[in-house]
């Protein structure tokens, strides 16, 4: 807490160097941390006593999150919070610039928050420890010279100085009257102690630091420096006060041009923008979606992404945070390090070669992806249907458990859903019906998509797949149909898959039935993805369902593009 005796906390270096504060305490919130005024997730009381000010904070029920705060040694705060029983995340970090962490680059090293690697060392200076510096630990390790200095005092030395600008401790060695630069340097030059000095111009003095440069080298100082740190702290506490959810990171630009390394490592891309891998400054790892256009202004699209923070299932991909300034549009989500269930099922090189998923991770797999959809259909708030629900949208983490992705997109970016289909591509029959008829656009479209992503995950192989020989099979739901009418569930399931039991068998045969039944034509028939749940639970009867057409799904996909767009489009997998 400030030691002043004002009702706020600090950051401080070496109980020298302050180098952030919360703001004071107005009775609901830190004035510098309005994000504490805007959720829904705790209650805070404060206490100002004779014996010091106290601030606490506690969950509001029914949340059952685990929070944590962490002062790491770099001298960032950060709050981390523990969702679903998963990896602890960082929700809160401050300050947001490292380069305002006093000491971040080490001794001797230069902090430019403008590089992807913000830390370097000054000219003529190397790292200290390599080791270290590759782990972005710079603050412990610091830079050291390449050359011992040439210190005579008597005879003269041939060392001369380097200007930067830079913020140095509080408490320097030696304070004393100058008159010039050229004072303080060669004062110092008779010093071999003294590595740097600064001279104070509108005082008259030199302060010299014998111990080294400790501080971190900095772009701007005085008046200029506050401020340009005063206007972007206005500018994020706005850009803050809009986001409503306090588990939700504001990030600049900056930061996510910084941690993907200038957009470097593209992960995929699809209607709504590309998805790169970054790191984030704790070394967590993030995939960073950059959305390539947003008709919503900024009002609107943090109003969106508001409601889509608040969306939180063990099944869906974790929104961490957003950015939204001027054009740019970029979303952050948990990282998923065995990527979408597209790679792993049709996988184009060395097909062969690829990895079997055993049976118990794909019914996992579709278990999960149901429930997902359930909660998006019936349990969050607002109701989404998700409208693309394929193999690229679904995500498996460490374990294979299974994470929708880009849910609530089309509202998102403020776009007509058809026109992310015209720009798709991949292969045909997998639109539900009623894109063609024109009805209005229902839940059971996700329950079509995930009828044939079941039936995919069961087989291994596309719906349709004009390569096969057997041409019965070239459209496989209805050679599965009719197999499944005939009590041969074995065959149905990739080849390699091993049904080691009655149970595998049995859950298998559901799976396929319930694939099927999702797929009906009449949307009507088709069960609700809460059925769905049930259904594969073994907790409702199944229905007989109908043997599907392959002609009519076919013609109906190839149709439904020119109907909706009226363009021509390429036909794709949805």
């Amino acid at each position: 807490m400030d030691p002043s005796g004002i009702s706020q906390f600090v950051l401080i270096w070496n109980d020298s160097v302050q180098y952030w504060e919360s703001g004071v305490w107005d009775g609901e919130s830190f004035s510098r941390i309005p994000e504490m005024t805007l959720n829904d997730l705790f209650n805070y009381r404060a206490e100002n006593t004779t014996s010091g000010f106290y601030i606490s904070y506690e969950l509001r029920p029914p949340v059952n999150v685990l929070t944590r705060f962490v002062l790491k040694r770099s001298g960032v705060l950060q709050l981390y919070a523990l969702f679903d029983n998963s990896n602890w995340s960082v929700v809160w970090s401050q300050p947001t610039d490292e380069c305002s962490v006093y000491g971040i680059c080490g001794s001797y090293g230069n902090c430019n928050s403008n590089n992807v690697d913000f830390c370097s060392c000054v000219e003529d200076f190397i790292p200290r420890y390599n080791r270290s510096w590759n782990l972005q630990d710079w603050s412990s390790s610091g830079c050291v010279r390449k050359s011992l200095l040439n210190c005579d005092p008597k005879n003269g030395s041939s060392d001369r100085f380097m200007g930067y600008s830079v913020t140095l401790p509080v408490n320097q060695d030696l304070t004393y009257p100058a008159r010039s630069n050229e004072d303080c340097e060669k004062a110092c030059l008779q010093n071999c102690s003294c590595n740097p000095f600064s001279f104070i111009g509108f005082s008259g003095t030199c302060q010299t630091c014998v111990l080294g440069i400790v501080g971190t080298l900095t772009i701007a100082l005085g008046f200029f420096s506050f401020a340009m740190w005063r206007r972007k702290r206005l500018r994020l506490r706005q850009m803050h006060t809009d986001s409503a959810n306090s588990f939700l990171r504001v990030f600049s630009y900056k930061q996510l041009k910084i941690g993907t390394r200038n957009f470097g490592s593209q992960l995929g891309s699809g209607g709504f923008g590309s998805v790169f891998k970054g790191t984030l400054t704790d070394g967590t790892l993030v995939a960073v979606k950059k959305l390539e256009e947003s008709r919503e202004d900024e009002k609107q699209f943090r109003a969106e992404i508001s409601s889509l923070g608040n969306i939180q299932h063990g099944n869906l991909v974790r929104l961490r945070g957003f950015c939204a300034e001027g054009s740019q549009r970029l979303l952050v989500y948990d990282y998923m390090p065995n990527g979408s269930l597209n790679s792993l099922l049709f996988s184009s090189n060395n097909q062969s070669k690829r990895k079997v998923l055993n049976w118990k991770k794909r019914f996992q797999i579709a278990l999960g992806t149901a429930r997902g959809l359930f909660y998006l259909h019936e349990e969050c708030r607002g109701h989404i249907i998700h409208n693309d629900v394929k193999p690229e949208n679904i995500l498996l983490d460490t374990e294979f458990s299974p994470k929708l992705a880009d849910f609530g997109m089309a509202k998102l970016v403020g776009r007509d859903f058809s026109r992310v289909l015209t720009t798709t591509r991949g292969t045909r029959g997998y639109l539900a019906p009623e894109w063609l008829w024109g009805p209005p656009i229902t839940p059971k479209v996700d329950v079509y998509s995930y009828g044939k992503r079941l039936l995919e995950i069961i087989s291994g192989r596309r719906n349709l797949d004009m390569s096969v020989e057997d041409s019965k099979k070239h459209y496989f739901p209805t050679w599965a149909a009719a197999q499944i009418d005939q009590g041969n569930t074995i065959d149905i399931v990739e080849e390699g898959v091993v049904l080691a039991e009655e149970e595998d068998i049995e859950e298998a045969r559901r799976a396929i039935v319930v694939g099927l039944l999702c797929i009906e034509e009449d949307e009507d028939v088709r069960p609700s993805m809460g059925q769905v749940v049930r259904m594969l639970d073994g907790q409702m009867e199944l229905p007989t369902p109908h043997i599907p057409s392959d002609v009519a799904c076919n013609k109906l996909s190839e149709d439904v593009l020119w109907s909706r767009s009226g363009t021509e489009a390429t036909t794709f997998s949805m």
